[in-house]
Parts: C-alpha cells; structure tokens; sequence
C-alpha cells in the first residue's frame, strides 16, 4: 500500500484491526521514519463523510497543538480511494512499539512498586490532561494505551471519545458524574 500525498508511506506489517480500521506499521518514505497507519473505510451517504468521523479528526488535530507527551500524535490526514459508496481515508501517527496488554506479557516477573506507579501516573496525567481539554476518552483499556520503547504511556484510539460542552470548571460528586466520566474514571481504576 503506498500513495501520494505530502508524503509517501508505504506499510510494512499489519500492526491490528479494531472497529474502525486497520492499523499498520508503515515507513515514511520521505523522512524513514516508522509511523503507524490507520486505514479507515467510511461509508458516504448523500450527506458526505459521517460527522463522528469529522469529530475524531479535529479532536486529533485539537490534542496534537497542544502536544501532550501522554497522547499519541496525528501527524497526517490521507485521502485514499472514493467511490460513490465509500471513501478510504488513512490517519498517520507516530509509531509506538506496543500495548499495554503487549508490554505487561512481555514481563512475566512483573513490575517493581515504582514501575507501577510510573506507569499509572502516566495514564492519570494523559486523562487527566483529556479531561481539562474537555475530553472523555470511553474506551480505555490496555489495548488503547500505547508503551514507548523506553516505557512512556500514550493514550491513543479517539474513536469513541466525546468533548463535553461545559463552561465552567468541572467539580462533581462521583456518585453525580455523567455516565462518561464515569466510565473513564472507572476504566482508570480497572487499568491501576
């Protein structure tokens, strides 16, 4: 798979497949570097590309000026193939090596009391930067946190992820959470 653009990636391996797409680790033939590309089919209807798609994209692009070190990065926005009926759209990030899931196999003697925390305070400091951008994640799970080669957190898939249209700070009592808040603070507690 390679195509034009500002630049030119070509896959390598398939990396995983979720609801919304393929994602693949690709080379950018212009700089060599790995990147991750997910290929994203969407069905067009005779209004055009599906706003939950539109939303992704600019929440992407909204987390990416703010460039969190706990958030995967978008770096482009593809247009592959269109027919009548569907459109091919690749979403380039940076590459991250594995899962959380991955990560913790990979040890099977465990982790140390501050390897624990670490990680934890990585995961809290990426949601908690969501939440004060007006974010909910709701689809956190290991397989949506990110480990560097050198043991960083990122948190990625913004497919399910919502903003909240609040204008004043968020302070609330757990029990008089929204649903989504709910949901995130809970999947947090089940990761940790």
């Amino acid at each position: 798979m390679s195509f034009e653009r500002s630049h030119t990636y070509e896959a390598l391996s398939r990396i995983g497949r979720g609801a919304s797409g393929t994602v693949y680790k690709a080379k950018d033939k212009k700089t060599g570097n790995d990147v991750a590309l997910k290929k994203v089919i969407i069905p067009l209807s005779e209004n055009g590309i599906p706003m939950h798609i539109l939303r992704e994209i600019s929440l992407l692009k909204q987390l990416n000026s703010q460039d969190h070190p706990n958030i995967v990065r978008l770096l482009d926005v593809c247009h592959g193939q269109q027919t009548d009926k569907e459109l091919i759209m690749y979403l380039v990030f940076e590459h991250v090596e594995q899962d959380l899931a991955t990560y913790i196999e990979r040890h099977p003697k465990g982790f140390s009391s501050m390897e624990i925390r670490n990680l934890s305070r990585e995961i809290l400091n990426g949601v908690d930067f969501l939440h004060g951008s007006r974010i909910v994640h709701r689809d956190l799970k290991p397989q949506n946190l990110l480990v560097t080669h050198d043991g960083h957190i990122k948190l990625a898939d913004f497919g399910l992820a919502k903003t909240y249209d609040c204008e004043m700070k968020l302070t609330s009592v757990v029990s008089f959470l929204s649903p989504e808040l709910k949901i995130n603070i809970l999947s947090c507690s089940e990761l940790l």
